[in-house]
């Protein structure tokens, strides 16, 4: 069994967000278009959500493409609590195929299928998984609006590979107009800066659209990856 370490880390990019209204989540449905150097490929993410239980499903599937992304947690007083990760990739060359259980309360975070490890953590340190962290972050943001309380914030949560525990932070960049579906949008954008890897990575959130993020721009050293929202499917 590993013990932790931290480090800054940075969510993965298909992670998406959700449509938050006080201390609930909404359910929602939207398309995507996830656009690579070496692939593109349009997928439906879908929130649902029954009391204090919730789910987010990513599937994208075209020829050469297959992706399915599945989180289920708890959401409770504006607080997300980890349950299962699930992770199936088929793209070009590349196979991953792993699902991660995380101890209710325990302090055991345990990864079976290509990537296979077990930790132990502070049992008073939350740790999300990349589609989860999302919707901590939609929270945040939207509190750092409401309190006009600016400062950065941090999400814990764990290296896919090993297991490793590091931590994400976030801060407030700047506000600015987005346009989307013939409308223009009061945008806020949030800033994840990777300085091991000399990476950014910006995040375009709609506060009319309950935070909703339209576009993430994934800035590495040798190549910029981008997600782009292109058509709400349903709200609530």
């Amino acid at each position: 069994m590993k013990t932790m370490r931290y480090k800054k880390f940075l969510i993965p990019f298909l992670a998406f967000p959700l449509l938050l209204k006080a201390n609930e989540v909404q359910d929602y449905k939207a398309e995507y278009l996830f656009e690579t150097d070496k692939f593109s490929v349009t997928g439906i993410r879908e929130l649902k959500t029954n009391n204090n239980k919730a789910s987010i499903t990513f599937n994208a599937k075209t020829k050469i493409v297959k992706l399915f992304f599945e989180s289920t947690f708890d959401v409770i007083n504006d607080q997300v609590f980890s349950e299962k990760y699930l992770v199936t990739i088929k793209a070009l060359l590349i196979r991953r195929n792993y699902l991660i259980k995380y101890g209710k309360g325990n302090g055991v975070i345990e990864s079976s299928g290509e990537n296979k490890w077990e930790i132990a953590h502070k049992q008073d340190l939350n740790i999300l998984d990349p589609l989860n962290a999302q919707i901590q972050m939609r929270i945040n943001v939207k509190k750092m609006v409401d309190l006009n309380n600016y400062s950065p914030f941090e999400i814990a949560l764990q290296d896919i590979k090993d297991g490793e525990i590091e931590i994400n932070t976030y801060k407030f960049s700047r506000k600015d107009q987005y346009e989307f579906n013939n409308k223009t949008y009061d945008s806020i954008i949030i800033e994840r800066v990777r300085d091991q890897d000399s990476r950014v990575t910006e995040y375009y959130l709609v506060p009319e659209l309950g935070y909703l993020i339209l576009e993430v721009i994934d800035k590495k050293e040798s190549s910029t990856e981008k997600l782009k929202l292109q058509k709400i499917l349903s709200l609530g």
